[in-house]
């Protein structure tokens, strides 16, 4: 029969489940990848929580038309502080699970070695580990952690809720808005210059792109 009734159809079906913006609680981190696609690179870090929602946050290698050393000031100090600022980003994620001793050691002159080498020092440290994250929407409407470094937005479950440093800000995208078209990967000088140059000096503690 084509139309039939099974018990496994009569399931609720769990495995396209996202978490929605906002604090989530006894979440593990379940899986950290690197890929190379035909035009970039990433890593990719996955989330699940106890009802199997899911999130995963993306990292793409900052991308440059011309070598660092062929750069001009602007836009080589522009570069430096994406990478430093995507460093941060997943420091914070990474020494959730382990010492930031350990994670210094990473010295790497490529985005590729850079992911493999995170992607050792991690090795089975989160498996199993429960943390409370807070999602947003980015710039393309999709949930994700946060980008900014200067406040929490990942911690071990053992911070007690009443001490979490895990807030919501006025800041924090938790709508989603009218998206706008952003050329290739999440980070691209170009882009990020052409923002600085048009946009309005944002408050101390927005972001800066």
């Amino acid at each position: 029969m084509l139309y039939k009734v099974t018990e496994d159809l009569q399931k609720k079906n769990v495995s396209n489940r996202y978490m929605d913006v906002g604090i989530h609680e006894n979440v593990e981190l379940v899986s950290v990848e690197y890929k190379q696609t035909e035009k970039t690179e990433y890593i990719a870090f996955y989330f699940e929580d106890e009802a199997k929602a899911k999130l995963s946050h993306t990292e793409w290698k900052i991308r440059q038309s011309v070598p660092l050393t062929e750069m001009e000031p602007d836009a080589a100090a522009l570069h430096l502080r994406l990478v430093n600022d995507q460093i941060r980003r997943i420091n914070s994620i990474v020494t959730t699970f382990t010492p930031e001793e350990k994670f210094r050691k990473v010295d790497t002159d490529t985005f590729a070695d850079f992911c493999k080498s995170t992607i050792e020092v991690l090795g089975n440290s989160y498996k199993g580990v429960k943390v409370r994250i807070k999602v947003v929407y980015d710039r393309r409407n999709f949930t994700s952690l946060p980008r900014y470094t200067n406040y929490t937005w990942i911690e071990r479950m053992t911070v007690p809720k009443e001490e979490s440093e895990i807030k919501i800000f006025t800041n924090d995208k938790l709508t989603k808005s009218v998206p706008r078209a952003i050329n290739g990967a999440d980070e691209d000088v170009k882009n990020v210059l052409t923002e600085i140059n048009t946009e309005t000096k944002p408050e101390e503690d927005k972001l800066p792109f």
